[in-house]
């Protein structure tokens, strides 16, 4: 197992990678955060996303997708909730795509919160996981390996959001993104909605 280590990490991160790169909530609130907030809200988003993905890590590893098959209503309770969720943030960007961002009202959660329960908000994400558990990692993985795969799942997270922060914080993404932003902001409500329906369904 060992001697396969290097290996089994680099099937993982390329999956999970893949997940990452894919357009999603976590996606686009990362792009709202970044060129909407600046930097500093966009790392914290960043950070939130990170920690929620590697807590549906730990409860893939806990074994919690067999507690979903075993009990589907609470499987279907979180996925209403998180549906929900991703509604309101889809009416949101819509109701509030013709303001300039300085005129935008604070409103809902932001920084570590919006990317916290934005990953909360899609439970599919731990069946995901878990099936990535299954196919490529060992069944039986001892702690210290369990330890290093929650690690490297978070320092990936890390990595990747930070490149995202620094790169749609720069002022030619900024100066993009404000140029389109109500077509912007709408096709992101639109994809949040979509997806939202997705999740619940």
């Amino acid at each position: 197992m060992v001697a396969d280590w290097p290996e089994v990490t680099l099937a993982f991160n390329l999956a999970i990678l893949g997940a990452l790169a894919s357009p999603g909530p976590a996606f686009i609130v990362m792009i709202r955060a970044s060129v909407a907030g600046g930097r500093r809200q966009a790392m914290a988003t960043g950070f939130g996303l990170a920690t929620m993905a590697v807590l549906w890590s730990l409860t893939a590893m806990a074994g919690i997708n067999i507690l979903f098959q075993a009990v589907p209503a609470a499987y279907l309770t979180i996925k209403i909730a998180g549906a929900a969720y991703l509604i309101w943030l889809a009416l949101s960007l819509w109701r509030h795509a013709d303001r300039p961002i300085g005129v935008a009202p604070p409103r809902g959660p932001k920084g570590f919160a919006l990317g916290f329960l934005t990953n909360l908000a899609n439970p599919k994400a731990v069946v995901f996981i878990a099936a990535i558990f299954a196919t490529i990692l060992p069944q039986e993985i001892p702690h210290a390996m369990q330890a290093q795969i929650l690690f490297n799942h978070f320092a990936l997270e890390i990595i990747w959001y930070t490149v995202m922060a620094l790169m749609l914080t720069t002022a030619p993404a900024r100066a993009a993104y404000l140029k389109a932003k109500a077509q912007l902001d709408r096709v992101a409500a639109v994809v949040l909605g979509a997806l939202a329906v997705r999740v619940a369904t």
